[in-house]
């Protein structure tokens, strides 16, 4: 898909699990899972580009929900794997949200490393195929100041957490579940390096003023999303 997309002239890039598969090939086989789809992202403005080149690949449409969500999310249904999958547009919304619409160019053929691990502890009930799916993508990628191959880009994670207290709240309890999900295990000792190594770079970064207004807030009021689940399907 993504590379059809490309000769097309088309910005489509892999996001949830299978683009982390895609890119982190020998962390996924170690913390190895089912992939039931794959999920996408692109551009709004490449909208009914999509949605052209999607059918083309015989995914059926959900024109109902295309209908109503159609600016920022699009869904299909895929008739050889049997489930839905869906391509977000510009903004990536589930428990927080991440603007990415300026960074697809930046990668191939998933959105960037960075993002990728952003999205993926952003989730409030973090599943054990999210723990694998993080577990891989740390295996494989080293901390770095840009996203490249087996490179990831700390100053794009430090940037988003210290602007934004509620996915720094949550990243913090991902953090902590990934140290006891990586615990005991002969390689994990690497992954837990790099995430305590990452955690500090964020810990001590200096924090916008909104950052600083919503810290005392705290958990007084919920800092995250509960991300709806369509009839139709949706998710990573």
């Amino acid at each position: 898909m993504v590379k059809e997309g490309k000769e097309r002239g088309i910005t489509i890039r892999l996001i949830g699990g299978a683009a982390i598969a895609s890119i982190a090939p020998r962390g996924s086989e170690i913390f190895s899972r089912y992939y039931k789809d794959a999920d996408y992202f692109g551009l709004s403005t490449e909208r009914k580009a999509i949605q052209t080149l999607m059918e083309e690949m015989g995914m059926e449409p959900n024109r109902r929900f295309n209908a109503l969500h159609g600016y920022n999310r699009l869904m299909f249904f895929d008739k050889v794997l049997g489930t839905n999958v869906d391509v977000f547009l510009d903004e990536f919304i589930m428990c927080h949200k991440l603007i990415l619409k300026d960074r697809l160019k930046n990668y191939y053929p998933s959105i960037p490393p960075s993002d990728l691990l952003l999205t993926k502890m952003q989730i409030i009930n973090l599943t054990e195929n999210d723990r694998k799916d993080i577990a891989a993508l740390l295996y494989d990628f080293n901390l770095s100041t840009r996203d490249d191959i087996n490179e990831i880009d700390v100053g794009r994670i430090v940037s988003v957490l210290s602007d934004d207290w509620g996915f720094y709240k949550t990243f913090s309890i991902n953090h902590s579940r990934m140290l006891e999900f990586l615990a005991g295990r002969e390689e994990g000792k690497q992954i837990i390096e790099k995430l305590n190594t990452l955690w500090n770079k964020v810990e001590n970064s200096p924090k916008s003023l909104r950052w600083k207004l919503r810290a005392k807030v705290g958990e007084k009021v919920r800092w995250y999303e509960e991300p709806e689940e369509v009839n139709a399907g949706g998710g990573i």
